[in-house]
């Protein structure tokens, strides 16, 4: 039996095993690499206060992360793909109600961040 996502701990390994397979990933990769490369580091620092903020609902990561990907060349194909990742990575490593929660803010995200992107076009 999995965990459940419990802790900052969690969040951390979470953040880290997802980007390690996005880094990897043949369609989503190129982008995020070519963005991040010698900047990872930094992103990561980011991701974890803001899943720790939307997944334990600690008040740790204040900003709005959408306008950085407005002038990014992506559309549906590559938010269902980030998704069907992420899914992949929750459900390979946790399960529970956090779990489950991180599941369905990532797809609340990517759905939100597509829409936001197409009215800024």
């Amino acid at each position: 039996m999995k965990n459940d996502i419990q802790t900052l701990k969690d969040i951390h390994f979470l953040v880290d095993q997802f980007y390690a397979a996005v880094q990897q990933d043949p369609f989503i990769g190129p982008i995020f690499n070519s963005r991040l490369t010698g900047r990872w580091e930094m992103h990561h620092k980011k991701l974890y206060r803001f899943w720790h903020t939307v997944l334990l609902r600690r008040p740790d990561y204040f900003g709005n992360p959408v306008p950085i990907h407005y002038n990014m060349n992506i559309g549906q194909s590559h938010f269902d793909h980030w998704l069907s990742l992420w899914i992949e990575i929750v459900d390979t490593h946790f399960e529970g109600e956090i779990a489950e929660r991180a599941k369905f803010r990532g797809k609340t995200m990517a759905n939100a961040f597509l829409a936001k992107i197409k009215r800024a076009r």
